[in-house]
């Protein structure tokens, strides 16, 4: 449980005309890892990046054909109607593979090619539509003011023009107009601009309209073809946009008639060009020479016998099998194995790496440590049932809730779980019931018992960096790193004695205790001095020995060992520090009684402590499993085991 399961490196050969069987039979086999590090002399790497490339286009070709369609309206779901959809569970069914790339690609070539045709006559005759749409406006308001479309343009002595301008510029064409035969009437129409008609001679028209320029005029311009009167024209115009509309309407209704047969054919088609693709970059990993295809990669120790068998099948006795142990040197892929209880909690081991192939797996550890401490900051027995009954829901739902995907859900539904029963289980120990003391306390209330509740806090934190130290020294003596396995050992050695000392000073807080534990502080200081010259200790051991940077690195190690291990564990005072503030949520609501009533002071505290403080108390949990306890033995540079499948692909049925 607390190891990785067992890696085996396998070499196959075989004749190249088996090469596609063993392909579809290794990905229904969904146990080996392939890898591309490894061929031998008179061998050549497949050379198949066209084809994949192929693929990924015909796959993006897909994509933004379904991207490029217009969509239906989808009407929005209430809360209720989500949550009955998230726990029922999808309806699947086998997708047909019968089509062939070829009909795919041409397909998808025909559906283009119709596509861009379709979408560039409704670009057209939208840009005609916003065209008749301001043309209407335009005879809109010369319908309003009595103006003919005739009474505008440039006449044998005179030019006349009709526009839009901004509100704060249209008071600044009074000074272009001084001195001028120009003369112009200003009226609001929209609520920045003002609806202009100017007049003048020729003679003063290029000074106008440069003024215009500077003041972004907006000129009306009416098609030569138009009627003179504006109402009949605005009835034409009207029509022609409704013309214009409908015909738009019969384009968008064909394509989604094409949208809706190209998305049914795409739910099939899409996952044979995946699965094509799958399977030629498995192919990649292949070498070859004229008759023989060899392959090499990773499978856990326990499927050895089933490849064997898939093999066996695949090539009717006629391929080379080779299975070997991981040598020292190497990195096999890392697969965690943990019980149902603890998957959940492998989400936070890999929030910062996995575990490396020689490490332990800390996921059984962070459950347990995980869960008590959030049930000694949180101890409270109804708010723990709540956490706990929040947990067994998400755990059940069956599809993504609140754009979090399903499993991610879940996972945190099984974290919630266990911190609610440790919740619970404290809060029967702290007397505590939705804030109140209502219970009889078997260990005794935070707030009562301060130095007690710090002092098991302290004590808590001593055990979990003296585990941390523990399993680093086991991880370097899994890979036979004695040396820094024993220096290891002193600093255990060191951790101890120190606790032992300071447990004795905080006995009479006085510093003659160093002088009355004599041995203890010779003790303490002799392993500092130690692992302060443990670099350059190393460095000699390994016939690597630099003074100056094992100088350096000793003072470093002095350091950090001195401050972080005192600090880290003065850290863990923070569990009492949040079960004493749970606690005066309580006493909060009693004071507040007068004020606001009893009932209702209860339930404010109690929103306050199940949303702000819960949040807090899993930052502060996660907070001291990744700083205090994984910095003390955890790498986090492991490579994570990815099988090489090729599943049914299945079809999902609302």
């Amino acid at each position: 449980m607390l190891k990785s399961v067992p890696m085996k490196r396998f070499f196959l050969a075989t004749p190249r005309r088996y090469e596609d069987q063993v392909i579809e039979n290794l990905g229904a086999l969904g146990s080996v890892q392939l890898i591309t590090d490894y061929t031998i002399k008179g061998f050549k790497k497949v050379d198949n990046v066209e084809r994949c490339e192929k693929y990924v286009k015909l796959q993006q070709r897909i994509a933004s054909v379904l991207s490029a369609l217009p969509r239906e309206k989808v009407a929005k779901k209430s809360l209720p109607l989500t949550l009955k959809e998230s726990f029922s569970k999808m309806i699947c069914k086998e997708a047909s593979l019968e089509a062939s790339l070829e009909e795919i690609e041409s397909y998808v070539s025909k559906i283009e090619s119709t596509l861009d045709e379709e979408l560039g006559r409704l670009e057209k005759l939208r840009s005609e539509l916003n065209r008749l749409k301001v043309l209407e406006e335009s005879l809109a308001i010369l319908q309003k003011y009595g103006l003919r479309v005739d009474a505008f343009g440039d006449f044998e002595y005179s030019f006349v023009k009709a526009g839009f301008m901004n509100k704060a510029l249209s008071p600044k064409l009074q000074r272009y107009a001084e001195g001028t035969s120009v003369k112009y009437t200003r009226q609001p129409v929209k609520r920045e601009e003002d609806f202009i008609v100017i007049m003048g001679l020729n003679q003063d028209r290029p000074r106008m309209e440069e003024a215009l320029t500077l003041l972004n005029f907006a000129e009306l311009a009416f098609p030569k073809d138009i009627d003179s009167d504006p109402e009949k024209a605005l009835k034409q115009t009207k029509t022609s946009a409704a013309e214009m509309e409908e015909r738009i309407l019969e384009i968008e209704n064909s394509l989604r008639a094409i949208g809706k047969e190209f998305q049914e054919r795409s739910v099939n088609y899409e996952p044979v060009v995946r699965r094509a693709l799958t399977v030629e970059e498995a192919r990649s990993t292949f070498s070859r020479t004229e008759t023989v295809s060899l392959v090499h990669g990773w499978i856990p120790a326990a499927r050895q016998e089933s490849l064997e068998k898939v093999v066996q099948a695949s090539t009717h006795g006629a391929a080379f099998l080779k299975f070997e142990d991981p040598c020292p040197d190497e990195k096999p892929p890392v697969r965690l194995r943990n019980p149902m209880i603890m998957r959940s909690f492998e989400v936070l081991t890999r929030l910062r790496g996995i575990p490396d192939y020689s490490e332990l797996d800390p996921t059984p550890i962070v459950t347990v440590l995980f869960t008590v401490m959030f049930g000694m900051m949180f101890g409270d027995v109804g708010q723990g049932i709540v956490v706990l009954i929040m947990g067994v829901i998400f755990t059940r739902l069956q599809r993504g809730f609140l754009n979090i995907p399903a499993g991610g859900v879940r996972r945190l539904g099984g974290i919630l779980v266990m911190c609610g029963i440790s919740a619970t289980f404290f809060g029967f120990l702290y007397g505590e019931i939705f804030l109140s003391e209502a219970l009889h306390p078997i260990f005794g209330s935070p707030i009562h018992t301060m130095t007690t509740i710090i002092i098991v806090s302290l004590l808590f934190g001593v055990a979990q960096l003296t585990l941390g130290i523990i399993i680093k020294i086991v991880n370097l003596i899994r890979i036979k790193a004695t040396v820094e396995a024993a220096f290891g050992g002193v600093r255990l050695a060191y951790y101890i004695t120190g606790v032992a000392l300071a447990v004795k000073f905080t006995g009479n807080m006085s510093f003659t205790v160093f002088s009355e534990n004599l041995w203890l502080t010779i003790i303490a200081v002799a392993l500092l001095c130690l692992l302060f010259l443990s670099p350059t200790l190393e460095g000699i051991l390994k016939h690597e020995f630099k003074f100056g940077e094992g100088i350096m690195m000793g003072a470093a190690e002095f350091i950090e060992t001195f401050l972080s291990y005192l600090t880290n564990s003065v850290s863990y005072v923070r569990l009492a520090a949040f079960a004493i503030a749970h606690s005066a949520l309580g006493l909060s609501a009693v004071i507040l009684t007068e004020s606001i009533g009893g009932l209702t002071s209860f339930v404010a505290m109690n929103l306050l402590a199940m949303t702000i403080e819960f949040l807090g108390v899993l930052i502060q949990c996660m907070r001291l499993t990744y700083y205090e306890f994984f910095t003390k033995f955890y790498s986090g540079k492991g490579n994570a085991f990815l099988p090489f499948s090729l599943p049914k692909i299945h079809v999902r049925i609302k």
